[in-house]
């Protein structure tokens, strides 16, 4: 019987996004850069994990279309108020969202997006921001 415990210290992030292709390259990408990696392929179900996990998800990465009534930009919005700790990257190969449609700490990323210019907004977004002077 194997008594050891899995302490893995990895941050978890969360990718969204309704392109298994697009998806499995962003989790591969964020598994690179050092994270465990929950995926969803639509907002309905990255907030039923968001209910249950939200607390430890450090990072989410989402898509601004897909299928259903609710996009990105309303998971993005719903994440920054309900999980505020949260950091928060979306893309779109199609649209970027209009001024003001994201929270101001929300960064965008157009598709296709390369691993190193995720490694630059994941250590941007998650590098300690200095206390005010």
């Amino acid at each position: 019987m194997d008594n050891s415990l899995n302490c893995d210290i990895r941050p978890l992030a969360l990718v969204v996004d309704d392109d298994p292709l697009v998806r499995i390259d962003l989790v591969d990408m964020l598994d690179d850069l050092g994270f465990n990696v929950v995926e969803a392929d639509c907002v309905s179900a990255a907030l039923a994990f968001l209910q249950t996990g939200g607390e430890r998800v450090s990072f989410l990465l989402t898509d601004v279309q897909m299928p259903g009534s609710r996009n990105g930009v309303t998971l993005t919005n719903r994440v920054s108020f309900v999980w505020p700790h949260i950091r928060i990257l979306v893309t779109s190969g199609v649209s970027q969202p209009a001024v003001g449609e994201l929270p101001f700490q929300v960064q965008f990323i157009a598709k296709p997006v390369t691993p190193l210019a995720l490694m630059a907004y994941v250590d941007k977004l998650t590098s300690p921001t200095p206390p005010p002077t």
